[in-house]
């Protein structure tokens, strides 16, 4: 499900923007959720996945033109096994 669209295409805080603006959300995201990032930052390509790929996430890129579009999805943690 999308929990959260931001669109933050022509904003101010090129080089990195798109990553703060995934930060200040990130944390309200419950499990298994998604935030939609249509952005034009020239340095989200690179930021985003790698970010992503840290807190073992899932995410998809998608070229449009003139910006990029990103889904973002937090997993949902696995119940540990009790013995």
């Amino acid at each position: 499900m999308i929990y959260l669209k931001l669109d933050i295409r022509k904003s101010s805080c090129q080089g990195g923007g798109a990553l703060w603006s995934l930060l200040s959300h990130v944390r309200d995201l419950p499990q298994g959720d998604t935030i939609e990032i249509l952005t034009d930052d020239y340095m989200a390509s690179a930021d985003i996945p790698a970010w992503v790929k840290k807190r073992h996430w899932q995410v998809t890129r998608h070229q449009r033109d003139g910006y990029v579009k990103f889904m973002i999805e937090r997993p949902r943690e696995l119940a540990s096994a009790v013995s």
